[in-house]
């Protein structure tokens, strides 16, 4: 048995040994092949090449530059049409974006965040107009004399954007089926009418996360006016306001926080206990799907801004109405 187990110890290492020499020598010439291809490639383009040129003499090129011409043409030819289509295909998107920029009044508005440069564009308006305003309506003010009620359907208003839109809550039959793709059928199909109310998730003036997402872009033949509505999210900070209409009441929300993620993390889906939030999501950049803008946000009394804790009630103001001035 000794004898036989130093056979196989002898001739394991002679096998090692023939491999080792054996691969030395493979590398070498490996070496020497790769060492031959690169003078032979770099020959290759370093060859003259004469290129006949219209009422022109020759010119004297190197096979190289040739190549990287070509390259440099084909690459940009590409990169336009890529550029070209892309455009078209998100040209509502970018229009949005683009429009505030070119109106002064929005322009203002964005350059600090507050009213007073609004006012001073307002009043600069104001000093070109021909005539004054006529005061009062033909058909009456008794509305003047209305308190102030919501929409009566639920509704997001962002100010900052000039944005006043449809809040749509899906069918949670899916979800309660656990039923993933009808889920996301319900969203999209729900996308065509506003934004949406995420199933699942709080409604406003509850603990938990009050979830809104809507379409930065999406394809220009499809459905719906709202394929676009969100294309200017970006442009919130942290401390601007939005508000949401929701059975009636208003509820008002300040953004605590900025930040992009991957569409895999439905973390931002969930539901704290003990606090009062929301979270506006879209994609981004627009025009793509590679990431979720998400915008979080504490809900706040609407009188006082104070942050609300959950269970807590809002400032409700109530306006007193004068029954002599009221329709009968």
């Amino acid at each position: 048995m000794l004898h036989t187990a130093q056979s196989v110890l002898d001739e394991g290492k002679n096998q090692y040994v023939h491999s080792y020499h054996s691969m030395h020598f493979r590398y070498s010439d490996l070496q020497n092949i790769s060492r031959k291809g690169v003078q032979s490639l770099w020959q290759f383009l370093t060859q003259p090449v004469w290129v006949m040129r219209k009422n022109k003499s020759a010119k004297e090129y190197n096979r190289g530059t040739l190549f990287l011409l070509d390259a440099v043409r084909f690459g940009g030819t590409f990169s336009a049409i890529f550029v070209g289509l892309f455009i078209t295909l998100n040209y509502q998107s970018f229009f949005q974006i683009v429009v505030p920029y070119l109106d002064p009044i929005e322009r203002a508005a964005s350059a600090n965040g507050d009213m007073s440069n609004i006012d001073n564009t307002l009043k600069e308006k104001l000093l070109k107009s021909p005539m004054l305003a006529t005061a009062g309506t033909t058909d009456g003010d008794l509305l003047s004399y209305l308190p102030d009620i919501g929409p009566p359907e639920n509704r997001v208003i962002i100010p900052k954007l000039g944005l006043n839109i449809p809040l749509v809550t899906p069918s949670y039959s899916s979800l309660l089926r656990e039923d993933w793709d009808g889920v996301e059928t319900d969203i999209q199909d729900a996308l065509k009418h506003g934004v949406v109310h995420y199933p699942g998730t709080a409604r406003p003036g509850q603990a938990g996360n009050f979830f809104v997402t809507g379409h930065s872009s999406y394809y220009p033949w499809s459905d719906g006016n709202y394929k676009t509505v969100f294309a200017r999210l970006h442009e919130l900070e942290v401390g601007d306001e939005y508000w949401a209409y929701y059975g009636g009441d208003k509820h008002r929300y300040m953004i605590t926080s900025k930040k992009e993620v991957k569409p895999s993390d439905v973390t931002v889906l969930d539901q704290p206990t003990n606090q009062r939030t929301g979270t506006l999501m879209t994609c981004t950049p627009v025009g793509t799907t590679l990431r979720r803008l998400i915008i979080k946000s504490q809900e706040i009394d609407i009188v006082t801004g104070n942050p609300l804790k959950v269970g807590e009630q809002e400032t409700r103001p109530v306006h007193d109405v004068i029954p002599s001035s009221l329709s009968i």
